[in-house]
């Protein structure tokens, strides 16, 4: 089955309360999931100070995995993949640095989110599945 959304890893690592939580991402996929979504999960070179072998293990049976390489910023990575705005990325990050390099950025292509009560994960809008 094809990816037909992003997430930001490295930024939903911190979803609750600003702290790296290493279980985050696991339940925002696995949310995802849950809503029939396939997700490309796109983290930043230096993952591995939060998340241990085990962790991002059990990430790749849930979705795919992309840890930039050392001296590229997931940002770019994700951004590109994003397609112009044919794949939603789920992140608290509205990419303010990136503007200028992506002009054709939009706020539209962004979910936020956050964990509640329950660990239970809610998304800002509605997500939509990427065009065929």
């Amino acid at each position: 089955m094809p990816v037909n959304i992003l997430i930001d890893g490295s930024n939903v690592l911190f979803w609750q309360g600003g702290q790296a939580v290493v279980d985050v991402p696991e339940l925002v996929v696995r949310a995802l999931r849950a809503r029939r979504f396939v997700p490309l999960i796109y983290f930043d070179n230096t993952i591995s100070r939060h998340l241990g072998k085990g962790q991002l293990e059990a990430l790749e049976i849930l979705g795919d995995v992309v840890i930039a390489p050392a001296g590229t910023a997931a940002d770019t990575l994700l951004l590109d993949a994003c397609g112009k705005g044919k794949l939603q990325i789920v992140s608290n990050d509205h990419y303010r640095d990136w503007r200028q390099q992506y002009p054709e950025l939009q706020s539209k292509w962004l979910v936020t989110g956050s964990v509640g009560k329950g660990r239970r994960v809610c998304f800002s809008k509605k997500l939509r599945p990427a065009p065929l």
